[in-house]
């Protein structure tokens, strides 16, 4: 299933997920963003300034990461980055 993440005016993404993933992803948005705002557990997608993070700096691919390793790292179908959907879209998420 497709899902078409948009981030501001500029920035839109697409990602491919499982059926069962993408149904619960408007559901499950809180815990990505509990995940990426998380200083301890996420270094990487944080933006440094003077030596520092200050804030999260990310886009789709953080979001195909926690799905894939963090919320459903057991499950068979994993989330991908997609550029051009070929399929319609069937979900949007606003970031």
């Amino acid at each position: 299933m497709i899902i078409k993440i948009v981030f501001d005016d500029n920035v839109i993404q697409y990602i491919s997920c499982s059926t069962k993933v993408a149904r619960k992803i408007n559901c499950i948005q809180e815990d990505f963003l509990n995940w990426i705002f998380d200083e301890e557990q996420n270094i990487k997608y944080w933006a440094l300034e003077n030596g520092e993070r200050s804030h999260p700096n990310y886009d789709a691919n953080a979001v195909v990461e926690w799905l894939n390793n963090v919320r459903f790292k057991r499950g068979i179908a994993k989330a991908k980055l997609i550029t051009n959907p070929l399929l319609i879209v069937k979900k949007t998420l606003y970031y």
